[in-house]
């Protein structure tokens, strides 16, 4: 690998962990300190458990293709695995945003409707997001499996 290379994952597995780091200490309050329990607040903590997830993830992916190669390409299993847990992480961190997007939506335009200010609701948003990140990517266990093409100099062989 150059030495560019390495300057750039060092950067990149950096950010991450600061990212990691900043998380936890946005979402420690949030857990233990009760004034906090509010609906807002609860999607904020799912914000930053998946943004954790996430980071935590392409941090563990940087260092084993960077520094590890040969441990992913032995295993065949990483050909599914890896790109739905990619697919899963991603679409976690972009679905929480939007499940709080659709929350501040839902308080705007039906500001007396009890049901958008309690917890349970934001509680139901989050736990629906996530079962929405994880089925989606479900296809990537049916469809990425490898092709072998075997090739012949025999003109009437096709495949």
């Amino acid at each position: 690998m150059s030495e560019v290379a390495r300057i750039i994952i060092s950067v990149q597995l950096m950010i991450l962990s600061i990212i990691i780091i900043l998380s936890w200490m946005y979402a420690l309050p949030i857990i233990f300190i009760p004034r906090f329990h509010t609906v807002s607040n609860i999607l904020t903590f799912n914000v930053c458990l998946v943004s954790f997830l996430c980071s935590l993830h392409w941090t563990i992916y940087y260092i084993l293709y960077s520094f590890y190669p040969t441990v992913m390409n032995k295993c065949t299993l990483s050909c599914t695995v890896v790109p739905y847990f990619q697919t899963m992480v991603n679409c976690l961190v972009i679905y929480a945003l939007i499940m709080i997007t659709i929350n501040r939506f839902f308080l705007v335009i039906y500001p007396n409707k009890p049901l958008f200010k309690r917890e349970r609701w934001s509680i139901i948003s989050s736990i629906v997001q996530w079962i929405i990140s994880i089925i989606l990517p479900l296809p990537y266990f049916t469809l990425s499996s490898k092709v072998n093409i075997h090739y012949s100099n025999n003109p009437d062989h096709f495949f």
